[in-house]
């Protein structure tokens, strides 16, 4: 009898050796999905710095993306480092990730690793439409002509149809890019066009400087005619512009705020400034417009000339009836359903534009890639694209 019960110790003494390697596979397993999520975090981190960086140029940037990304993650971080070439971008970064129970083994943390790289080529698009779902996200009106021999034009949406093209109109593209499968034209041809295609993802989102403040510097006013200096600052509330006024914009940020700007007529020239929406304001270009904006080459704001702060609720934003537009940099509204109606002519030399959507009517525009802030094409890179 007492040789069978001396049995019951054995095996209490087997389930216990049995049960710490159990325990410490399940608690490697908690351990391990930890630092996959990290890693998951780190790279997307990366990701956006490589491309934010190498479109501007600056590894400055590239750090600054990476850390407003990564902020609040657990561990220890090795990096990132950034090698720029002439025309890529490379990342690297680790994390040592606190382990829980794998400290019992002595395997005090995990390694969560991330490398991306980032590269530019001749392909670039020059418009970017991303509106996920909607139909004719892109609608060509009879009269429109666009110039864009060395642009692609890239549209998201897979709704239906992907864009309509009507009769009398010319659209001039390296590519058109399309990720529907049903565009519509009508009476027209246009060449170029490939759908089911792989449309760009926005770079940008997420990635471009936050102004310092948005407490209001100047509010609401009226400008008649004559000649007009503008300063720098947040201008909240609405402006008219009438009487056709000879506008000049000294270089920097103009915030508009809770409101917009109506211009009726004149002759509005800017060189370095960059406008932040940080609302649904606007500004509303009416009548005979002939303006020369240009975004700064330097700087917090280097190569943005328009933008919004992300997750703005959608509007629209149209340009009408204007002579001439020269308009160089950036302009970032992807909330934005934008429209240039009759008369609106671009001569753009140099252009990177993000909308939700995009209406053309009777517009004659020269488009041609921007000197920073670009975006990769679907035709193998770009300015810029993840390659690895």
């Amino acid at each position: 009898m007492s040789f069978w019960s001396d049995t019951r110790g054995n095996i209490a003494v087997i389930f216990a050796l049995v049960l710490v390697p159990v325990v410490l596979l399940a608690g490697g397993m908690v351990d391990y999905t930890r630092t996959q999520n990290v890693e998951a975090r780190l790279q997307a981190a990366l990701d956006a710095a490589v491309l934010a960086g190498l479109g501007a140029d600056d590894v400055a940037v590239a750090r600054s993306v990476f850390s407003a990304n990564l902020s609040g993650t657990e561990g220890a971080l090795s990096g990132p480092d950034f090698t720029l070439g002439s025309d890529t971008l490379t990342g690297t970064a680790a994390i040592a990730v606190p382990t829980g129970f794998l400290g019992i083994a002595r395997m005090e943390t995990l390694t969560a690793r991330a490398t991306a790289t980032a590269k530019k080529s001749s392909s670039t698009v020059c418009v970017l439409l991303v509106e996920p779902t909607g139909s004719q996200p892109l609608l060509v009106n009879g009269g429109a002509v666009l110039n864009a021999p060395d642009c692609e034009v890239h549209v998201r949406s897979t709704g239906s149809p992907a864009a309509i093209f009507n009769a009398g109109t010319t659209f001039t593209t390296k590519k058109t890019c399309l990720a529907g499968s049903t565009p519509i034209y009508n009476s027209t041809t246009v060449a170029n066009v490939e759908t089911r295609c792989s449309a760009a993802t926005d770079p940008f989102a997420g990635a471009l400087p936050v102004p310092e403040s948005t407490s209001c510097t100047a509010s609401n006013g009226n400008f008649n005619g004559g000649s007009v200096s503008l300063s720098p600052g947040v201008y909240c509330g609405w402006f008219n512009f009438n009487g056709a006024p000879t506008v000049t914009l000294a270089p920097g940020l103009y915030v508009i705020k809770n409101g917009g700007w109506n211009v009726n007529g004149g002759r509005w020239t800017g060189t370095g400034v960059t406008f932040y929406f940080a609302d649904t304001s606007k500004i509303q270009f009416n009548s005979g417009i002939s303006a020369t904006l240009k975004a700064p080459t330097s700087g917090t704001y280097s190569g943005i000339l328009m933008y919004e702060p992300p997750g703005l609720s959608r509007s629209q934003f149209v340009f009408n009836d204007s002579v001439a537009n020269e308009l160089e940099g950036l302009i970032y509204l992807p909330s934005r359903d934008v429209t240039f109606n009759a008369k609106s002519n671009l001569a753009t030399d140099k252009a990177t534009l993000v909308f939700r959507t995009l209406i053309l009517d009777q517009t004659r525009w020269n488009l041609a890639p921007a000197a920073s802030r670009t975006i990769g094409g679907a035709g193998g890179g770009g300015s810029v694209r993840l390659v690895r």
